[in-house]
């Protein structure tokens, strides 16, 4: 790699900034006719703000007159069918990222991925990292994890990867680079390109390697179509939603394929023949939603994974899972298969990661090597095993539901990596060494998010010395429908001692009189970023008093939401700073007043929103507009303004 004294990112530009940038190199006097305007606009489309990019196309374009060589030079950007010299800039940055494991995944990445990478989209990337074989040399999911996060560090700092609002952003000229460097003799990549039927079988080599078909919208695998493709290792129809029907004769000869993706497509069973795909290794079903029927998979030795996670309309595991003795990876939550035939578990001896809606008793001990576990347990007997089983195996994530409601998705709600949800328990402790359950539900020192539901009898949630001292990792507290709860947190407060809590969210709990939270609580809460409180019919005030503290902090709090509260008076007495405020959100609440902030003080003397706080917003029962939605005059909730400044 060359040295170079400084390193300067060129920022990618707005359309106006674009439009001016390609006019001055274009050099065109007078003004563009209005069609070739059209397509000159979707050429910048094309370079999503790189300079570097409109200026080339501006340079080829100068005193090109005729539309048909536009149009031309649109098609041939569109369908990356020709090389620009922008590429060889952007590939220092591909040959830069030096270890040829690192390029792989790069290019692995912009082959199967949108344009915006969210943290899921991160593990998903992860996830076809693993599938594709591309990580190797460690025998745990974390430390696959953990290299294939290292990995798109160095893509991302290589500027490959371009942050953008908490998102990853993949240019479109980084992707046409990266199609240029794989080769097209053995990669066919024509995603997201409107598709109604596949690529007609002259592109169907005995070269292909990988085929990539995603984001379309093909509607069949004709009878007539069988690919003699013997190379063939990875075939991606993720997302392609009219796909209904794929015929017998369709995997005839691709006896080579490793990874089949047919998530998010509209197929209700798959063909027999994919029962004598013997090399496959990763079989990604992911919401078909109308999946009813998987053929005989017993003979599919080298399996290592099966994602049938939201196949919603799926009754039933498929024969043969006893044999699958490789699997490491198998997802059935968000199915209608509770639970898998008994003795199968027992012979998936090298099972990492379990997604399902059940547990039997005893099955618990059988997960030896599971290091991620999604699933629910129907007492609290088996949901102390459960944790036991958490513990031994030191598991880094986990969502384990207790008692689940009707309907409950393993899937859905609020993402944290540890997480425990206990639906009508009256009893819960923390796990300490040696303790036996005593009807108590147990909870592991790494868990992360805790849920109560209907937890009728239970009166307080935990103790201030199990939130400091043995649950140092709990950042969670969410309760619901808990009807004779008085408390969140109980016990003398400890000297010094910290929580680590960010999100605190109380939500039908009536017999909650008077305060939340009292004031000198919140110097042991320093990381508290969102509470929510809605559906109460008991709450007075959200803060009490404490004798001689009438001015106190939240440092971090940056979302305050209060909904249906008909006896909230007032947030606190005295003043609150919240300098990180960022929205506050009042719905129902009639007998509120205002709510004492602290405010910073204008050269003019006059208060001053906290310089985070984005929106204020506040309604009435009752109060909409003609339109039906809140009034956009409610949209400041200011009855008063005073020293300190109430809203």
């Amino acid at each position: 790699m060359m040295l170079c004294q400084k390193q300067i990112k060129i920022e990618l530009l707005d359309m106006e900034d674009s439009w001016r940038l390609f006019l001055k190199k274009l050099c065109f006097a007078g003004e563009l006719p209005p069609e070739v305007e059209q397509i000159a606009r979707s050429l910048l489309d094309r370079c999503c703000g790189l300079p570097l990019g409109i200026i080339e196309i501006a340079s080829r374009m100068r005193g090109v007159k005729k539309e048909r060589e536009w149009r031309d030079m649109l098609g041939n950007l569109e369908e990356s069918r020709m090389e620009l010299d922008v590429f060889k800039s952007l590939q220092l940055s591909y040959l830069n990222l030096g270890d040829e494991q690192v390029q792989q995944c790069f290019l692995h990445s912009m082959l199967c991925s949108g344009n915006l990478l969210s943290e899921a989209d991160r593990e998903y990337l992860i996830e076809s990292f693993i599938e594709e074989g591309l990580l190797g040399g460690i025998a745990t999911r974390q430390g696959l994890y953990d290299q294939g996060n290292n990995i798109l560090d160095k893509i991302e700092g290589a500027g490959l990867l371009d942050p953008e609002k908490g998102h990853r952003y993949l240019h479109p000229l980084t992707r046409d680079m990266a199609l240029h460097v794989v080769r097209s003799t053995t990669h066919m990549v024509k995603a997201y390109m409107g598709l109604k039927e596949i690529p007609e079988e002259v592109f169907w080599t005995d070269r292909l390697e990988k085929v990539f078909l995603q984001g379309n919208k093909i509607e069949e695998m004709p009878y007539n179509v069988s690919p003699n493709c013997p190379k063939l290792t990875r075939l991606s129809l993720y997302d392609n939603s009219t796909l209904g029907d794929i015929h017998e004769s369709f995997f005839r000869h691709l006896k080579g394929l490793t990874v089949l993706d047919l998530g998010r497509t509209g197929i209700t069973k798959l063909p027999d023949s994919i029962s004598q795909l013997e090399s496959l290794e990763a079989l990604l079903l992911q919401s078909c939603f109308a999946l009813r029927f998987i053929p005989y998979v017993g003979k599919l030795g080298s399996l290592r994974k099966l994602d049938l996670k939201g196949c919603e309309s799926l009754e039933e595991v498929p024969e043969g899972m006893e044999m699958l003795a490789n699997l490491r990876y198998l997802a059935l939550d968000g199915t209608k298969i509770e639970t898998l035939p008994e003795g199968v578990l027992g012979k998936l001896v090298n099972l990492q990661y379990l997604a399902i809606k059940k547990l039997r008793a005893g099955e618990e001990v059988k997960l030896r090597k599971v290091e991620e576990l999604h699933c629910s347990v129907s007492n609290v007997e088996m949901f102390n095993a459960c944790v036991g089983s958490l513990e031994r195996n030191s598991c880094q994530r986990y969502m384990l539901v207790m008692g689940a409601p009707e309907n409950f998705s393993l899937w859905c709600g609020r993402k944290t990596e540890r997480s425990l949800l206990i639906d009508s328990c009256d009893h819960i402790a923390a796990s300490i060494d040696g303790t036996s359950g005593d009807g108590c539900a147990l909870l592991p020192e790494s868990v992360q998010s805790l849920e109560l539901s209907g937890c009728h009898e239970m009166k307080r949630v935990m103790e201030w010395e199990w939130l400091t001292t043995l649950l140092p990792n709990l950042k969670e507290i969410i309760t619901k429908c808990c009807e004779n709860l008085e408390e969140i947190i109980h016990g003398p407060l400890p000297s010094g001692a910290t929580c680590h809590l960010t999100y605190l969210e109380v939500n039908c709990c009536n017999n909650m009189k008077r305060a939340l939270l009292t004031q000198d609580m919140v110097l042991h809460l320093p990381f508290l970023q969102e509470i929510l409180v809605k559906d109460c019919k008991g709450i007075e005030v959200i803060m009490g008093t404490v004798a001689k503290m009438t001015d106190f902090s939240f440092l971090k709090l940056m979302s305050l939401g209060l909904c249906n509260l008909p006896e909230l008076k007032s947030i606190c007495d005295g003043t609150t700073r919240c300098n990180s405020l960022q929205l506050i959100s009042i719905r129902n609440c009639p007998k509120l007043k205002g709510i004492p902030l602290q405010l910073p003080v204008l050269d003019n003397g006059l208060p001053s929103p906290p310089p985070s706080l984005q929106d204020i917003s506040q309604r009435l029962q009752g109060h909409r507009g003609d339109n039906g939605h809140c009034c956009q005059n409610d949209a400041f909730f200011l009855p008063e303004v005073n020293e300190p400044w109430s809203m």
